[in-house]
């Protein structure tokens, strides 16, 4: 048996837009531990570190990763990177300036 993969096949992109963001419309299918993984993903942090960072095994770290891909229907880990970073990046971008303030008062 062949260890290679099938490509997913890949949703329809809008022109110019990066292949790796329609995955960031299906974010809302991870669960709570795998979303804490996607987003360490962004830090380019390896299994190891990971697992270190959510105490738990390597294992589970590649299980959720592997999880992560297949939920967001990416072919790669470094889709998965490019999308967790702009994902953690959009989602820091929301808070307003105002509500920063107020939480450091």
């Amino acid at each position: 048996m062949s260890d290679i993969r099938t490509p997913l096949p890949s949703a329809p992109c809008v022109a110019g837009e990066p292949h790796w963001a329609p995955a960031l419309k299906r974010v809302g299918r991870l669960t709570p531990r795998e979303r804490e993984t996607f987003l360490l993903l962004a830090e380019g942090l390896s299994n190891e570190s990971m697992a270190q960072c959510l105490h738990v095994t390597e294992r589970t770290v590649r299980a959720h990763v592997a999880a992560v891909i297949d939920k967001l229907e990416l072919n790669s880990r470094l889709a998965a990177c490019l999308a967790s970073y702009v994902f953690g990046t959009e989602s820091r971008s929301c808070v307003q300036p105002e509500m920063l303030a107020e939480s450091r008062s």
